[in-house]
């Protein structure tokens, strides 16, 4: 009897190990700017630089190890990041994270979320180079969640601590809530900035955490159709001391073959506070890819005429890749902001066009690419004299995937 409970043992465990994985992966980059101009305050004159930084500006390169566990009810995902250097470097990056499915189409994680689930993106060109001018500059949205945010990762817009929900009961119904939280329960007596204090530790009132920070989310897909999505988050009191919180609907067409479209908007419930309603395009025909975007802030503020809310800020671009034999492909891509969506300011000099193109080796696992970037009223990435100047650079992209 003993040696068929160790039997039945042992064959419970392999059956477990084979429904059970775990996986490496692995992506990073780099930007070497062999040149760009800028203006040396000291020398009081244009010089041409050149240094080494990340996309987003940041420590480079990025070297980066993702592990994850998957098996049917229990998993766990967790980022390296090194950065450049030891102090550029942080453990972990952007999901640390355990998931259980107590029944089949219910999901609950907690830890550090980045998983973009029903985020709506519109990354293309200069998105993957260096991010200057309208690309990601202060005043421009971020591509990534452009048209909707990824407001299951704990509630936010990148990579946020808490909890997740996710339930999908039926086909092509996504329900559920992203739960912002501190992840710690550090010693000392912890406040709501209100000089009230909750004891030790980092925890929040269920009022803070409902009714200011979570988000709400629905989602349902229609096979051959598209997939439409919303979302509400609560948010904290403004400064007037009112209640707002924020709506946000989109809609990804995909009916048509090789064409996505994607449309969203995103309202503050706040009167003073602009309406985003944002639009990404993409069409593929075999080795061209053309992309369009469009953003819109409506009813922004705009210093030059004093006016806290009323003025129109839009940004619009686009973009091609096309992809030649032996791995080499080329991309273009351009773009206009305004001064009221950049720097809620219609005045001289407000407003950026950003233009770049270039070319790219691609292997198996990497590639290596040259481009030259530009941006009008010094919005590039490096200091200029007097907000005038055209910004440019050239960038070698070296990067990888395993």
């Amino acid at each position: 009897m003993k040696k068929l409970i160790a039997v039945s043992a042992v064959a419970a465990l392999a059956a477990t190990a084979l429904s059970a994985e775990v996986t490496f992966g692995a992506w990073g980059r780099a930007l070497w700017v062999t040149a760009a101009n800028a203006y040396s305050t000291a020398e009081d004159k244009s010089v041409v630089v050149s240094d080494v930084h990340q996309s987003w500006g940041e420590w480079a390169p990025r070297v980066g190890l993702n592990v994850s566990g998957n098996s049917e009810n229990v998993g766990f995902t967790v980022d390296y990041h090194a950065n450049g250097t030891k102090d550029g470097s942080n453990f972990p990056g952007d999901n640390c994270l355990i998931w259980v499915k107590p029944i089949e189409w219910l999901k609950v994680s907690a830890g550090q979320h980045d998983q973009n689930v029903l985020r709506g993106d519109a990354c293309f060109g200069l998105w993957n180079w260096d991010r200057i001018g309208t690309v990601s500059r202060a005043g421009v949205e971020d591509q990534e969640g452009w048209t909707f945010h990824d407001y299951l990762d704990a509630g936010g817009t990148g990579s946020v601590g808490g909890v997740s929900i996710v339930a999908t009961p039926v086909e092509g119904l996504t329900i559920g809530a992203g739960i912002p939280l501190k992840l710690n329960n550090a010693d000392g007596k912890w406040n709501n900035g209100d000089g009230v204090e909750y004891g030790k530790g980092s925890g929040r009132t269920l009022e803070d955490i409902y009714a200011h920070g979570t988000a709400y989310v629905g989602a349902y897909s229609i096979e051959g159709i598209g997939t439409i999505k919303a979302a509400l988050k609560t948010l904290p009191k403004a400064a007037d001391d009112k209640t707002q919180a924020e709506i946000a609907a989109a809609f990804d067409l995909t009916a048509v073959e090789n064409l996505f479209v994607s449309l969203g908007a995103r309202i503050n419930t706040h009167k003073e506070t602009a309406k985003i309603v944002n639009a990404y395009v993409r069409y593929g025909i075999d080795a061209l890819t053309i992309h369009a975007i469009v953003g819109t802030k409506i009813s922004e503020a705009d210093s030059e005429k004093g006016k806290v809310d009323g003025a129109f800020g839009f940004l619009a671009g686009a973009g091609i890749d096309y992809n030649l034999d032996g791995g080499i492909g080329i991309f273009a891509d351009v773009r206009y902001a305004n001064g009221v969506y950049l720097h809620q300011n219609s005045g001289e000099n407000q407003d950026c066009l950003t233009l770049g193109a270039g070319v790219t080796k691609g292997f198996s696992n990497g590639l290596i690419g040259v481009a030259f970037e530009g941006a009008t009223n010094s919005q590039g990435r490096y200091a200029q004299k007097d907000g005038k100047q055209f910004s440019w650079e050239i960038p070698v992209r070296f990067e990888y995937w395993f």
